[in-house]
């Protein structure tokens, strides 16, 4: 029995040394994977991580296939002259892994329920289209020029290079991973900060990166093959206040004493929160996660910035906050979260390829895997089946009836809002033209006024589920946000005498 396994060994091992060698007859290819690795002395150095690495599902591959130069690095009189570089891009990790590379880069344009999904071209479908009162709300902003509906992962960093609004690099921390893991370091010759040129660190960024620019070692440590995050905003805000400060239980002081729900759901508050982005009315560039509820945001952004780290608003004069995408903080304290839930439980869920149970990354609305698992097509699956037993037809119509009815509160809170502007705009006219105007009246319709539109621009607007990751918590806010704006449409006519 021995002898014949070291036949067929000795067989196997002879046909792979062939393999090898025709591959580098036919293509001058270097030396085999093995006499590579063992030329690499990396851990003469770099121990911690050697040896971590060797323990690892990864400690079969060679230092120097994700590390360029790093044997020249080595072998070099002056190492510190011969720097080895990383490659960031999601082909290096897709040669393996092959399936979660080419879900994640699936972009099939279409909307699973009513509101949202992908369009084939963003200027196919703006914001305003969704929210016809928009621009006059948020008039001003940079957003009123370019705001569209976003397209898959596939393209987030080429939209992002292709739209017209102004922009900065501190935005790449979403959009490219090199950034992110290098933000507050060197790279490629400049410094990474929020005073470093957009234009120059877009084009130090791989050609092949520059559609998807977020990569899987945006998640995944190519060296422990654990989750990560490497978001420096995130990483300050969980130091600050823990991974979730509103679960005592849960809140953990950093990510790796995180929890596994906790740890998920981290992943996606990379980019999925609300954030100060770029610079404000007051010009200093800021990149700060608020980490707060929206209830919260308000006295936050006021005793911090003294409310000056967005914009002002064209139409009224007064500072506003401009939200980014909270989803995030908005499925804190749900019933989702509280059962147990993580964002990957319903937007990255097992399915069956092959007889095998696979994690899709296909980063997508559970309607759409929904559907497929109606219609019995690939990729179909059901994650809210993790914890509901209704069928699959009934739990979508239940998403469609609950997101209808957010849409139809946030309709209210729009003209609400639009009102609100006109309202102030009129009584700050008043006051150019000589007319009496009660000043505190007009200052409380303000603040008033700004409490309503952080609500409903945070909340629906910039948030992406139509109120469905937190529908309570969401027709709460915005009742209160209708309350908050016709009180604020009502002074403002009072403080000139015009109700």
């Amino acid at each position: 029995m021995l002898r014949r396994f070291l036949i067929v060994s000795s067989a196997v091992l002879l046909l792979a040394m062939v393999v090898v060698a025709t591959r580098q007859e036919i293509g001058k290819q270097p030396l085999s994977i093995a006499s590579i690795k063992s030329q690499e002395a990396c851990r003469d150095c770099h121990r911690a991580i050697a040896d971590s690495y060797a323990h690892n599902a990864h400690s079969g591959l060679n230092c120097s296939q994700c590390h360029q130069r790093a044997l020249e690095h080595q072998d070099a009189e002056d190492p510190a002259k011969v720097l080895p570089t990383m490659d960031f891009s999601a082909e290096i990790c897709g040669s393996c892994h092959r399936f979660q590379y080419e879900t994640y880069f699936i972009s099939e344009p279409g909307v699973a329920g009513l509101y949202g999904g992908t369009p084939a071209d963003p200027k196919e479908h703006p914001k305003a289209k969704d929210f016809p009162l928009y621009n006059k709300i948020v008039a001003g902003h940079g957003f009123t020029k370019d705001y569209n509906e976003d397209r898959s992962h596939k393209f987030i960093l080429r939209d992002h290079i292709d739209i017209k609004r102004p922009k900065n690099a501190a935005c790449l921390n979403c959009k490219a991973t090199p950034v992110t893991y290098y933000w507050g370091r060197a790279w490629k010759g400049i410094k990474l900060d929020e005073n470093a040129k957009w234009d120059e660190v877009i084009a130090r960024i791989p050609k092949e990166m520059q559609d998807y620019g977020a990569s899987c070692t945006h998640c995944h440590d190519p060296h422990s093959t654990q989750l990560r995050i490497i978001n420096k905003a995130l990483q300050a805000a969980i130091a600050e206040r823990g991974v979730n400060p509103y679960w005592a239980e849960k809140n953990a002081k950093s990510f790796a004493e995180a929890d596994k729900q906790q740890k998920e759901i981290l992943l996606c508050a990379q980019c999925h929160v609300e954030y100060v982005c770029g610079p404000g009315a007051d010009k200093k560039v800021r990149f700060v996660f608020g980490w707060r509820k929206v209830r919260d945001l308000d006295a936050y952004y006021r005793e911090q910035f003294g409310y000056m780290q967005d914009w002002i608003h064209a139409i009224i004069g007064e500072p506003l906050i401009k939200s980014q995408h909270p989803e995030v903080e908005l499925f804190w304290e749900s019933k989702y979260e509280r059962a147990g839930a993580s964002c990957v439980t319903c937007h990255m869920p097992k399915v069956k390829v092959n007889g095998r149970t696979l994690t899709s990354h296909w980063l997508v609305s559970p309607l759409r895997y929904i559907d497929r698992y109606i219609k019995g097509e690939k990729l179909g699956a059901f994650p809210c089946g993790e914890c509901h037993s209704v069928s699959p037809q009934v739990l979508r119509e239940q998403v469609l009836r609950v997101q209808k009815h957010v849409d139809e509160a946030q309709k209210r809170v729009q003209q609400a809002l639009s009102d609100s502007i006109d309202a102030i705009a009129a009584a700050k006219q008043a006051k150019k033209d000589g007319k009496p105007v009660n000043e505190q009246l007009l200052r409380e319709a303000v603040r008033l006024h700004q409490l309503a539109h952080l609500r409903w621009e945070n909340l629906v607007v910039s948030e992406n589920s139509m109120g469905f990751h937190n529908p309570e918590e969401v027709l709460k806010e915005l009742t209160e946000a209708m309350d908050y704006a016709r009180r604020a449409q009502m002074l403002a006519l009072q403080s000139a005498g015009m109700f």
